[in-house]
């Protein structure tokens, strides 16, 4: 199977402690892990895991992390494409803070605007993609990608953490919609109301992940919800991304929405009894579906 994922690279700096502190307090903790994240990218890993290899259109540019990053996609199963290939360009960060029940606090920013020259169609041409997914950074490319895939019948999957302008183009091309709790376009209140948006501009499927809580969902026949296996959290950092590439995994393989969402929902519960974002890969094969 073939999937390609279209979005953020991060370098995520990721601190443990035992709990937040309050304001003015200098905590000293253990060496804190650098890693390689962005939605885009972890749901390209566990993509990438389960089926033996993903693609990923992303911004990496000539920075003093360019290879940190490619030797973690090459260990990972990720061909890539940098839209930014030779083009001198600062990493985005993220600085993780996470506590000892997995709770975490993230501080970033938004990646430089960058307008790629690349052509879409001989993208789709050397990927094939079977399905593509985009997390609605890098807005006028990913637009650009999933329109090409919705001309050419190639399913698209939406990953709609938090409500961006972009959005609003974005769902017209888009089949799959699978948002966090906090997603909520313009004059929506509640769930119900954003499972109607979703529907109004032509998604198919929706669902709506909320942490621990089961995962709702609705199709144009079929609403529902999917328990989440309860498990021992370490770290949640991630596995919102997991799940959505997940996601992409089994529904090629089962082409059933429900069921594909409840086997990526067991890979993103297993990703939180694991600290970081990589160590929940060396013990997968412990799960079955």
């Amino acid at each position: 199977m073939r999937g390609l994922f279209v979005g953020l690279t991060t370098i995520d700096v990721q601190y443990f402690i035992d709990e937040f502190p309050v304001s003015n307090v200098k905590i000293k903790s253990k060496p804190p892990d650098i890693l390689v994240g962005g939605p885009a990218t972890n749901a390209a890993v566990a993509f990438g895991h389960l089926n033996g290899g993903a693609h990923l259109a992303t911004a990496i540019g000539d920075n003093s992390f360019s290879s940190f990053i490619h030797n973690d996609f090459m260990s990972n199963n990720i061909q890539y494409t940098d839209f930014a290939d030779g083009e001198k360009m600062s990493p985005v960060l993220a600085s993780v803070v996470t506590s000892l029940n997995g709770d975490r606090n993230i501080f970033t920013h938004n990646p430089a605007d960058i307008k790629p020259i690349f052509n879409v169609a001989d993208l789709f041409a050397n990927v094939k993609p079977q399905v593509l997914l985009v997390d609605g950074f890098y807005p006028e490319f990913s637009i650009s990608c999933a329109k090409y895939a919705r001309k050419n019948n190639i399913p698209v999957v939406t990953d709609c953490g938090s409500w961006k302008p972009q959005y609003q183009e974005i769902l017209k091309y888009c089949d799959v919609a699978i948002c966090s709790a906090d997603f909520f376009p313009p004059n929506c209140k509640n769930q119900q109301q954003v499972f109607t948006y979703l529907n109004n501009t032509g998604v198919t499927h929706s669902a709506i992940s909320r942490g621990n809580e089961s995962i709702i969902y609705q199709s144009i026949n079929n609403r529902g919800e999917v328990n989440v296996k309860t498990t021992k959290v370490k770290d949640t950092l991630g596995a919102g991304d997991f799940l959505h590439g997940a996601f992409c995994y089994f529904w090629l393989k089962e082409n059933d929405f429900a069921l594909a969402l409840k086997c990526a929902s067991e890979v993103a519960s297993f990703s939180c009894r694991f600290r970081g974002t990589r160590e929940w890969l060396k013990d997968h094969n412990s799960l079955s579906f």
